[in-house]
């Protein structure tokens, strides 16, 4: 899958076809974490704690699994920071696994129930963000973590 920066920077991220058996203990259970019905619910809520840019440039990284696209929605909240809606925990699943296994660098990253928020600051411009990816699991029980290489 392929991001197009507006600077020009192209970033790709391998599916590898890691099994979730290892990660199983770490997840907590689907039903505890917050759920949005819609990408607009979802959207709405982020932007809410984390303020995003109405005015977003760019356009999100595209989840790819075996069957095709595993997201069913995306959307940017900032130019690095997108926001992702899948149809089922099982495409969430595979996405997670995707961004962990990645060879890209560290991509810090908030799982909810059927969503998730990813900041690929790093990745894209060589920088840390800013962006509080902590504290939005927190207020929205999500799950934050760091994943990728």
């Amino acid at each position: 899958m392929k991001r197009r920066h507006p600077a020009g920077i192209a970033i790709a991220i391998s599916l590898l076809g890691a099994s979730l058996a290892g990660c199983a203990g770490q997840q907590a259970a689907s039903n505890e974490l917050q759920s949005f019905s819609s990408m607009d619910e979802a959207y709405a809520a982020v932007d809410e704690i984390l303020g995003c840019d109405s005015e977003a440039i760019g356009n999100p990284v595209v989840p790819m699994g075996d069957g095709g696209r595993l997201a069913s929605a995306q959307r940017v909240c900032s130019e690095n920071v997108q926001i992702d809606l899948y149809p089922n925990q099982g495409a969430l699943d595979e996405s997670y696994q995707t961004w962990a296994d990645s060879s890209q660098g560290k991509i810090p990253l908030v799982r909810g129930a059927k969503w998730m928020v990813v900041d690929l600051s790093r990745i894209a411009g060589g920088q840390s963000s800013t962006t509080d990816l902590q504290g939005l699991a927190d207020k929205l029980k999500g799950e934050y973590a760091v994943v990728g290489t």
